[in-house]
């Protein structure tokens, strides 16, 4: 049996969605900020004024996170719906945790290094050894109190993902004995009573899969789409103006603070029906992008994971250095454009050091014929 072959449009996809992260966070750290700039426009050069313009996507890029459920659940479902018989199960939990820890402890070292540096030489007061153990534990979404790790809160997504990779052997099940609309009423639900709960102060909720779910489902349901060649039935010509108008929806949901749950909700649609446009319209998405762009955001896309992982922390310390440089934050949004580069340098080495042969020993040491699993 062959293992199930690479689509190439998923690569780009992780890599568009993990830039949109970097540019997201990048700001906190390297930048002194849009509204710094508009309030003493008399302290910066009309080139720097006209840079910060540049960073007006920016706030808007935080739910890029969705496109990664999306791709995730995608990923997931998509080399089972080609199956007549049930994965092993065991060997499903064994790749996922072998997929995922090793590479996350490893950037969590990392941090609490690059963290511990940070307060021994600047004072900084993201240091903290007990939620580094909550964290190395995978429990820093859940009560009693915060337990994130402010030196890379990039990391509570992990905890979401393997609640996604538990439910996911239960969907599946579910999908194989009752009708599918059963399974979307039974997840909505769920999702809405997670939605009334944290609205009730359980605010720990919507870092959980039983807020998130749906959004990993979709994915899924787009892979056996996919799979059935069903794509070609959503037809361009309307595609677009339903793109067009979910991404309006969603940029107002931002831009007037609409309760997360609405904002969430709303940019799921939208990537959602990106998605599907960059799917079943890949040829075209090439000619328009270029063959070269779409291969270097591809190439970040394989390396997304390990980039995802430790690039927080190294926005952090890069930081600090330019301020003991410079004496103050970048003004100039390319600045903090330009710092990308080593960060996604360092990532690469991260990913051939560390996660890559972690991942290639786990698909030699382990029966690929039990279960044979489309790459993350």
């Amino acid at each position: 049996m062959n293992p199930t072959p690479r689509i190439p449009i998923i690569d780009f996809l992780r890599g568009l969605s993990c830039l949109g992260v970097l540019l997201y966070h990048v700001r906190v750290e390297l930048w002194v900020g849009w509204w710094q700039i508009r309030w003493y426009p008399q302290e910066y050069s009309s080139f720097t004024k006209a840079m910060a313009w540049l960073s007006v996507p920016t706030p808007f890029l935080g739910y890029a996170i969705l496109l990664f459920f999306l791709i995730s659940g995608f990923c997931i479902h998509y080399p089972n719906t080609a199956r007549n018989t049930n994965p092993c199960w065991k060997t499903y939990f064994i790749r996922r945790f072998l997929r995922i820890y090793p590479a996350y402890l490893g950037a969590l070292i990392l941090t609490a290094g690059i963290s511990f540096l940070c307060f021994k030489l600047w004072g900084d007061k993201t240091w903290d050894i007990e939620r580094v153990l909550r964290v190395a534990t995978l429990t820093q979404n859940y009560p009693p109190g915060n337990g994130q790790f402010l030196s890379n809160p990039s990391l509570w997504t992990i905890p979401l993902e393997l609640e996604f990779y538990i439910l996911y052997p239960l969907a599946f099940c579910l999908f194989s004995k009752m009708r599918s609309s059963m399974l979307w009423i039974l997840s909505l639900s769920v999702s809405v009573i997670s939605i009334y709960l944290s609205q009730q102060g359980q605010n720990w909720l919507s870092f959980t899969a039983l807020f998130l779910w749906p959004s990993w489902l979709l994915g899924a349901w787009v892979s056996q789409l996919y799979r059935n060649q069903k794509l070609g039935s959503f037809k361009l010509y309307y595609q677009v103006p339903v793109i067009t108008i979910s991404l309006s929806f969603a940029l107002v949901s931002r831009y007037q603070d609409w309760e997360s749950w609405a904002q969430y909700i709303a940019w799921t649609v939208f990537y959602l029906f990106f998605f599907i446009f960059c799917l079943s319209q890949s040829n075209l998405l090439s000619r328009i992008i270029g063959r070269r762009i779409l291969g270097w955001i591809s190439w970040i896309g394989k390396i997304s994971f390990s980039l995802y992982l430790i690039h927080f922390p190294l926005f952090k310390l890069f930081g600090y250095l330019h301020r003991d440089f410079w004496g103050e934050k970048p003004a100039n949004f390319l600045v903090p454009l330009l710092y990308l580069i080593p960060v996604i340098f360092l990532a690469w080495l991260f990913y051939r050091w560390l996660e890559n042969p972690i991942h290639q020993w786990s698909k030699k040491k382990i029966n690929r014929d039990l279960y044979l699993d489309f790459d993350r």
